[in-house]
């Protein structure tokens, strides 16, 4: 037992030991966090929360099973050894990473050859999801809730995941309905200054416009045979691993590029309103880009009355970034280890996630940017705004996703839909985001 604990114990220091780097870190470098670290920073905590439970839960068990051994020992009078009874104050979930039972197997086997043992367990952790989620009723689980640890496992992994969607601020879909309204005050109050002494005050009229926000259907659909699914090895993790992956890019993607037409959310370039920046350049530069981007941000600030937050990019430009030189062959954009100064730029590492700042914001790479705007459908975009003025509804912060099982008319397969609804806009207040677009965006052109 006390080598279990010694486990937990290190694991815990090693999850507190990342956060005072990251805390030292921003110390070190006179400035608050930036919205990526206090992500990690919130992840990382929670991380420690559960192994301080189960280290309490452990220790608990430990100090009870020794004074047993000690009364035991004494009214003996010889030394020995007793096990407390056990409380169980932790139960695994149906379906986890060590199960011996696979979810998509249990759903086939209770959908499809009436199991009675598999649906038990396809009902047990369906109960176990309702309890978990507290504030979400039956009625909100059309199918069957995907299990975390797939969730968890493949979400983010080998495809361009999310990385704007978790940037915006994220509200709980309502139980019911198809649109989400939003009230916004567009016609203010005006202040005047009074003529004369004992004159009335003039009246104003402000107005207020609905914001109407549609709630949008994402999925996906694919056939496995059922020799797959009953003999094969892995599968539910690959496949449905996969469809809930491209379940998230689409979802950023449309954030990102979304017209609001035929059930497409209507994403932040397509929202009217947002800040515009031209960077016109048939052999753009590190330098000669610089300026828009202090445009753009400036755009937010005059127009919006408030501060950008974040710059969006995809990947492909941000390496156009790396690789600027000065005139004498020097990287412009360089490694925080190196300590640098009075560069425009720094960077952890060139990686997805580079932790990369410029004029003091994050950037963040993402695929799902776009690279075939223009006439020549190969110019990207840069996007800069307070994401916090982004708004993304989610059934409970994300998930669950559902899944529905049927089986194809004269196939010895089974048809899985993966599905979620989801509600965006970046339309609350539209100059909080300012977007460059332009043929000094095409990446092949970059000095």
């Amino acid at each position: 037992m006390s080598t279990f604990l010694d486990s937990l114990r290190a694991k815990r220091d090693e999850k507190t030991g990342l956060i005072e780097a990251i805390v030292t870190r921003a110390a070190e470098e006179t400035r608050d966090l930036t919205e990526v670290e206090l992500t990690n920073v919130q992840a990382i905590d929670l991380e420690v929360k559960k192994v301080d439970e189960r280290i309490e839960q452990m220790a608990d068990i430990e100090i009870r099973n020794a004074k047993a051994a000690d009364l035991a020992a004494k009214v003996d009078g010889v030394e020995t050894r007793s096990v407390a009874p056990a409380r169980v104050t932790y139960e695994e979930p149906t379906y986890h990473e060590r199960g011996t039972h696979q979810f998509l197997a249990d759903a086939m086997a209770a959908e499809f050859g009436g199991a009675y043992e598999a649906r038990e367990r396809i009902n047990r952790y369906q109960n176990e999801v309702r309890l978990e989620k507290r504030d979400s009723t039956s009625s909100n689980f059309a199918g069957l809730v995907v299990p975390q640890y797939l969730v968890d496992q493949f979400a983010p992994l080998r495809r361009a995941g999310r990385p704007t969607a978790d940037l915006s601020t994220m509200r709980p879909l309502p139980a019911s309905g198809m649109t989400v309204n939003l009230g916004r005050l567009t016609t203010g109050v005006t202040t005047y200054v009074q003529s004369s002494e004992n004159t009335p005050a003039t009246e104003s009229s402000p107005d207020d416009t609905l914001l109407t926000v549609n709630v949008r259907t994402i999925g996906s659909m694919f056939d496995l045979s059922k020799q797959a699914v009953l003999r094969g090895t892995g599968v539910e993790d690959q496949v449905i691993g996969d469809a809930i992956r491209s379940y998230h890019s689409k979802l950023d993607s449309m954030i990102i590029n979304g017209d609001g037409t035929s059930g497409d959310h209507l994403g932040i370039l397509s929202t009217t309103g947002i800040n515009a920046t031209t960077y016109t350049d048939a052999s753009p530069t590190f330098a000669e880009f610089w300026p828009k981007l202090v445009a753009a941000i400036t755009d937010v600030t005059s127009n919006f009355y408030g501060s950008a937050n974040a710059i969006v990019a995809h990947p492909s430009l941000i390496g156009c970034w790396l690789r600027a030189l000065d005139s004498s062959n020097r990287p412009l954009v360089v490694p925080t280890a190196g300590n640098p100064v009075n560069a425009p730029g720094s960077y952890d590492r060139p990686a997805y996630n580079s932790n990369l700042q410029l004029l003091g914001l994050p950037v963040i790479a993402d695929a799902n940017m776009p690279t075939n705007l223009g006439a020549g459908t190969n110019q990207t975009a840069v996007i800069v705004g307070d994401f916090n003025e982004a708004y993304l509804w989610e059934d409970a912060g994300s998930q669950p996703l559902y899944v529905r099982f049927e089986q194809p008319d004269g196939n010895v397969a089974i048809r899985t839909v993966v599905f979620g609804f989801s509600a965006f806009t970046a339309g609350k207040y539209p100059a909080a985001f300012s977007a460059i677009t332009g043929t000094g965006l095409i990446t092949s052109t970059w000095a």
